[in-house]
Parts: C-alpha cells; structure tokens; sequence
C-alpha cells in the first residue's frame, strides 16, 4: 500500500478518538544574564567560554476569569468536540509561562605560564513570560509547554586580571500546546474497502478499440466507435449491447454505483413512418464464487428522457449480496422495429460508495 494517498470520503465513515498537540500560543523569549565570575587566580586573557542550558524548564501560569468573556472563542472553535464542560462560569485562561533553570559555563583562560586552564560556573536564572494574548484552555492539566531552537551568545571582559565581568544572552522559542482529544475520520485499507472515486471498470471512456466494431476490454453486438464513445445501434431496428465483468476488488455488501453519459443520435437511417423509439437499460448483475446470479438491478430510459446530440449524465445504485464476488455491467439497446435512433455510451463509472464494516474480516481475513 503506498504511503501516501488521496481519498474521497464515502457515506458512512469510521471515526476513532484520539489525542493530539494542540499549539495554543508561540513565543520568542530573550533572557539577559549578567554577572562577575573572580578567576582561582589571575590571568592573561580568557580563551573562549563554553555554555549550555541545564534543568531548562517551562510551565503554564493560569489564572480563572469569567466564562463569559470567551464564549464566543469557545463557540467559534466548536469545544464541545474536545470534551469541554462550562463550569460554575470560571474559566482557566494561560496568560504568562514561568521558564527557569541554570546557566552552565565552562571558562577557559591563560595563566602567567600560557597554560590553559578551566573553571566551571552555575548561574540560576528564572524569567516569567506575558503572551501576547491570553489563552482559554479545555483542561489545565492537558497544557504543557515546549522549548525550541535554544541559543546562547556569550559575551565577556577580563578586568584587574581575575575579575571577569560576563552577560549571556539566551535565546529560545516557546509553545503553548494543550493535548485535546478528537475524533478522525480512519481511511480504509485499500485491498480490504471499497474507495469511492476508484473506477473498477477497465476502459470506462471506452478508448480502446481492436476495430471500429469491437472494444478491447468490452463486450459488444451491434456496436460501432463514435464520436468518441461507444453507439449502440448500429443498426438502429436491430438490438445492441454492450457489456462488461468486473471479477476483481467486489467488496460484500458495497453500494455501488453505475453512471454513464448517454446521447440520443437521432436520423442514423430513414424509414416511412420512422421515428425515435427504443429503451435503453443498464443493469447491474452480481454473482456468487459459483456463477450463480444472486442480484438483478437495471433501470431503463426511453428515448424522450435521452436528448439529442446532448450528453446526460445518468446514474444507478445497487447493493451486493454478502456472497458477490463478480458483477456484469450491461447496456441493452432495444428498439421498435420502425425506430431511426441510435445511442452514445461514454465516461462509464463503477464505484463502491460504501459497504458495511462487519464483513471485512469475514469474508477478506
């Protein structure tokens, strides 16, 4: 199955809940450290200085205001999905971030003898951070907040050979982030579900002909290529079909659905008294393992709701039996004996729509 693909969604779906990171609020923090660290001992010069974060750390800060200041937020972004209750009109809102930790440096420095030495230094720090706007929250105990691209520039001055003056400059982002629960739409697994929007059909723009009398991938009498498509009635006096079985990808009780444009080419030939008179059907035959027909459905279209030298686009529905393992699709072509009329048959679609969930396993484990 490929890792990535497109779905049209079907009628009847499988929704599943789950939790997911909801981002409340980004910020980009600055925190400024200043202090003067006295070397063990004096110095030339300070070779470079290297730092990093330890016990970083951030969390939420709430406060509990009235409810009604929010309710159009809430409204808005349709809480009631997250599983949010009104309650007694307090309404917890995060409207600052506490970050603290601790400024970890090692210095390293030239003594009288150009040896190079290092001493360590832990500078604890805290800053309390206002967001740019307050935000409502569905459970305080589901919001966390998370650090990114952190960054520290250091920068110093040796002064009287052991006092050095220092100002680290950090630099991160930080997210707001709530974990709700929701419910998602689950898309089938392609060799077990039927897809809507998937044509079944081999050749359904009936592109492929061996000759202008006989489709590759279709079944055809009295049947010629035509303007683009398929014309039954050849002979317009005489019946005409064209047909198709689908062996392959019949999920059990699928809807499937069989559209097709059809066009009504009046004048094809002339007779005394001739005019447009037939019936056009399409049917929908389902078989069993066995070859057993098991399900008949067909609809049939006179030639006053066909237009002429017009497409229309027209459409039936079926259900497979729970034993389906082979469907026929078929248009028949019956005209009166004194008919004139031909028909055009094009862009033919089979698709399943939706099939029900407890034969999954029964009939594809």
């Amino acid at each position: 199955m490929p890792i990535q693909y497109f779905y049209s969604e079907p009628d009847n779906v499988l929704c599943v809940k789950i939790k997911v990171p909801v981002v409340l609020a980004e910020e980009e923090v600055q925190v400024v450290i200043d202090n003067v660290a006295t070397l063990p001992e004096l110095a030339q010069k300070v070779d470079h200085i290297d730092a990093r974060l330890d016990e970083f750390d951030a969390r939420p800060v709430f406060v509990h205001e009235n409810g009604d200041r929010w309710i159009s937020i809430i409204e808005q972004e349709g809480w009631e999905r997250f599983g949010w209750n009104f309650n007694d009109r307090r309404q917890p809102v995060v409207k600052k971030v506490l970050v603290d930790g601790v400024l970890h440096k090692q210095i390293f420095y030239v003594d009288k003898n150009d040896v190079v030495k290092h001493v360590g230094e832990d500078i604890p720090f805290s800053k309390d951070i206002t967001l740019s706007e307050p935000q409502p929250v569905v459970n305080e105990e589901d919001v966390f907040v998370q650090l990114h691209n952190k960054k520290i520039d250091m920068r110093w001055e040796l002064r009287r050979g052991s006092r050095l003056q220092q100002t680290g400059v950090l630099i991160f982002s930080i997210k707001v982030v709530e974990e709700r629960q929701i419910f998602v739409q689950v898309c089938p697994r392609l060799d077990r579900r039927c897809v809507r929007g998937v044509n079944i059909l081999r050749d359904g723009n009936l592109e492929s002909w061996a000759t202008d009398f006989t489709p590759i991938f279709w079944g055809a009498s009295n049947v010629v290529r035509a303007n683009g498509g398929a014309q039954l009635g050849v002979i317009p006096n005489e019946t005409a079909s064209l047909f198709q079985t689908v062996r392959e990808n019949i999920a059990p009780t699928g809807t499937y659905r069989l559209c097709f444009d059809a066009m009504e080419l009046p004048g094809v030939t002339t007779y005394v008294g001739g005019t447009a008179s037939f019936t056009l059907t399409a049917e929908l035959i389902f078989f069993d393992r066995f070859g057993n027909q098991i399900e008949y459905t067909a609809q049939s279209y006179t030639a006053a709701q066909i237009p002429d030298n017009t497409t229309s686009r027209l459409c039936i529905n079926a259900v497979a039996p729970p034993e389906a393992r082979e469907v026929l699709v078929r248009f028949t072509f019956d005209p009166n004996v004194l008919n004139t009329s031909a028909v055009i048959i094009d862009n033919v679609m089979l698709e399943c729509i939706r099939a029900r969930e407890d034969y999954f396993d029964e009939y594809y484990g």
